[in-house]
């Protein structure tokens, strides 16, 4: 894009006006920030953000090779969303952009400072259709969702050849439910007078319980919808219909109303949006009537939320990063029928090509954990096929989404029984994230992640997405990731992934370290510099409690704070809890076939410290020593916390876990005189409605003497490995280990550090 283009009235920004005033104060660490900014862009053209501002109704922006603006290649007016991703890319090179903005009488306030990019040669293209080339793209008739009119013939091929047994299991489904359908009553509010804190159980209970009501009926709906499309029988349209009708008879405001209950009124998005696109000849007009003005009012109140909440700017919040493409799926089912359809599309579009994802950048991490990572991958997955069918839009041709895959394949090696760290993740495991590592691998062409699905038994499934998944495989041959180093470092969500054998997790000793710039927000709440441990694919040194409901007392005082970690607290006190401006970073990190090195930086994560530089050095298989170096303001006492599924057996600096997965001997190394003991009982306990079913034990070595600088020299002796070790403390530390079959040095300073061993000499 050489050439000056103009996609509205000639824009003339002069004098401003006095009640629009831009606002390019410092980004707060719970915004989006403006981007780019002085950055080389992954993606061509970039998608470009700034913060909202008071009063206006649109803003205009331009690109322009100097910055003066004499040379101007790209320009837009009337941009309805403080974001903005152009229809086509630009020639590589460097480029200054600036925007105003607009009230609703046409008057600008003044042009934002200029900020500049560059475009590489080896930039992605990706541009973001405009809206009129979306409605140019999309299909006229239905259906419109995960596959188009001219995809019938060969979905109902398939079912009769290679995909029968699938298409089979699906239709026997649909019969049950011909027989036996769901509840369709309308799911109940809260009684009166039920508080949250109070009464978690009985809250819980209602407000999860509405949700699966909500998917037993629009999910059988969509099923029978699916179904009805492949066989040509009408039955199954009609039973879909009864259910979509039953749904109008609902309060759209009510029990199921997106602020009641988002939980429940996302699935009534997409699910509904679904049937009603696959069910839709069998509809009458009333009957399409009713559903469109359900769907407009469900449709309205998510996307009002999305604005309200400016979640182009603050787009962390973790629910909504679903809720934009489900508002997307809806806008495209009703594009004909709702006046507000193609604004909605063209924002959930915006929010896809210029703020998502959010939890990682180019590199494929994820910062809220395994489970949240599958959770949200695999429904975005919904948004990959749509978007592929209706727009000819290929999301894998993302840099995040042509690495995503390698996040569960370093974190959980084929056997692997955990997930690590954030919400829910203790529950993850290597085959049940295969499925979703099967549709990754189809959708990016990936013979590394294949090679991992099938390794982990991962199938399409008997559902109708099993079935578009299967219909859409490509000829692709798994390939066994020998190629690869197997331990790496997604920068951008600040996890490393140190392991022994990335080919096998029951034969693997994994350390996983985090210092995440995204802070402890959300879901990965984890403390910054924590580590854990996995032996043989068991978690042996954890991060410990359980979620028995998000933001519980036991979940927000035991599990978010500091202390639940493998981490360090300062005068009993723990890192800022829950927030993103408790940031870590990782400062280096450094992969080979004997040695694995990775340092973090968490300081910022406390109110009151000034450093804490955490290294780890890995001698694979046998040893983990782990510096630590800490500064506070005033002399303070420090807590070294480490926990397990059992309990230590302590003798001097010495503890030791015996599990079933291998044992792991603790040497406090420095400083001498630690006070240590352990418990295996929670400051807040688990809601009584819940059950751990498994035991934690706490150990916590405490310093016996004040000071403002204090170092911890630790090393973690594995499966009873013959380690010696002898160091001598100084202003350097000298430490000599004799591991079986070699030896190696290592010299730490507060400045930095070498280590030297055989085929890995280096200095940090």
């Amino acid at each position: 894009m050489r050439k000056l283009l103009w996609l509205s009235s000639i824009v003339l920004v002069t004098a401003a006006h006095a009640d629009l005033e831009l606002n390019e104060s410092p980004v707060h660490t719970t915004e989006w920030g403006f981007r780019p900014d002085g950055a080389a862009v992954k993606l061509n053209p970039p998608g470009f953000s700034w913060r909202p501002c008071k009063g206006a109704e649109t803003y205009v922006i331009e690109v322009a090779e100097d910055p003066d603006f004499a040379e101007v290649v790209y320009t837009c007016d009337h941009v309805p969303w403080p974001a903005h991703c152009p229809p086509e890319p630009f020639a590589p090179g460097a480029y200054h952009w600036r925007y105003a903005a607009k009230d609703g009488e046409g008057r600008s306030s003044a042009w934002s400072k200029a900020r500049s990019f560059t475009v590489p040669g080896d930039a992605v293209a990706f541009p973001q259709p405009t809206r009129e080339e979306l409605a140019r793209r999309m299909p006229k008739e239905h259906p419109r969702l995960f596959f188009r009119p001219e995809d019938l013939p060969r979905f109902r091929e398939l079912a009769e050849g290679p995909l029968a047994d699938p298409w089979r299991k699906l239709r026997e489904r649909a019969d049950r439910l011909l027989d036996a359908p769901p509840d369709t009553t309308e799911p109940p509010k809260y009684p009166e007078g039920m508080d949250r804190r109070t009464m978690t159980g009985q809250w819980r209970k209602i407000w999860w319980g509405n949700r699966t009501r909500v998917v037993a009926v629009a999910d059988s709906a969509a099923t029978l919808g699916f179904v009805y499309r492949i066989s040509g029988e009408e039955k199954y349209a009609r039973a879909a219909r009864d259910l979509l009708v039953a749904m109008t008879k609902w309060d759209p405001k009510g029990a199921t109303s997106y602020r009641y209950n988002d939980e429940a009124a996302m699935p009534a998005l997409y699910l509904t949006s679904r049937a009603y696109s696959w069910a839709y000849p069998v509809l009458s007009s009333e009957e399409r009537a009713a559903i469109v003005g359900m769907m407009r009012e469900r449709g309205g109140q998510a996307y009002e939320y999305l604005r309200k909440s400016r979640h182009l700017w603050r787009p962390y919040r973790s629910h909504s990063n679903r809720a934009w493409h489900y508002v997307g799926e809806v806008a495209l089912a009703f594009y004909d029928d709702i006046p507000e359809a193609p604004e909605w599309l063209d924002y959930a579009m915006t929010v896809f090509f210029a703020a998502y994802p959010v939890w990682g950048d180019s590199d494929g991490g994820w910062h809220e954990g395994m489970a949240y990572f599958a959770s949200y991958t695999g429904r975005f997955v919904y948004w990959a096929y749509v978007a592929r069918a209706a727009f000819g839009i290929d999301v894998f041709e993302r840099p995040f989404y042509r690495r995503i895959g390698y996040y569960p394949m370093y974190l959980m090696p084929p056997g692997s029984q955990t997930g690590g760290f954030a919400d829910q993740s203790i529950s993850m495991s290597s085959s049940r994230i295969a499925p979703l590592m099967a549709v990754l691998a189809n959708g990016a062409r990936n013979p590394h992640w294949k090679w991992y699905a099938e390794t982990c038994g991962g199938q399409f499934g008997a559902s109708y997405l099993g079935f578009i998944y299967a219909a859409s495989a490509v000829d692709l041959e798994a390939k066994s990731p020998v190629d690869l180093p197997p331990s790496t470092c997604f920068q951008g969500a600040g996890i490393a992934a140190l392991n022994t054998n990335l080919l096998d997790g029951t034969h693997n000793v994994a350390v996983h370290f985090k210092s995440s710039p995204f802070g402890r927000q959300s879901h990965g709440y984890n403390a910054n510099n924590a580590f854990l441990l996995m032996l043989n694919g068991q978690r042996t040194l954890i991060r410990s409690g359980k979620r028995d409901n998000y933001g519980s007392p036991h979940h927000k005082k035991w599990m978010w704070e500091a202390k639940s970690d493998n981490a360090i607290t300062v005068n009993g006190e723990g890192q800022m809890v829950h927030q993103a401006a408790a940031q870590g970073r990782i400062a280096a990190f450094e992969t080979s076939p004997n040695v694995d090195v990775v340092v973090g930086e968490a300081a910022e994560s406390y109110e009151h410290l000034d450093r804490w530089t955490r290294r780890i050095i890995f001698f694979k298989p046998h040893a983990v020593l782990i510096h630590d170096l800490l500064d506070a303001p005033e002399p303070s006492t420090f807590e070294w916390h480490l926990h397990a599924l059992g309990p230590f057996e302590i003798e001097g600096q010495t503890a030791t876990l015996s599990r079933d997965a291998g044992t792991v001997a603790v040497r406090f190394l420095e400083p001498p005189g630690l006070a240590i003991s352990q418990t295996d009982q929670y400051d807040v306990p688990l809601g009584d409605w819940a059950k751990m079913g498994w035991a934690e034990w706490h150990l916590t070595a405490q310093t016996a003497e004040k000071a403002q600088h204090r170092e911890f020299l630790t090393l973690l002796i594995i499966n009873d490995a013959d380690v010696g070790v002898e160091h001598r403390a100084g202003q350097t530390t000298r430490v000599d280990l004799n591991l079986p079959g070699t030896k190696a040095t290592v010299d730490l300073d507060s400045d930095g550090f070498a280590i030297h061993a055989p085929g890995f000499d280096k200095t940090f």
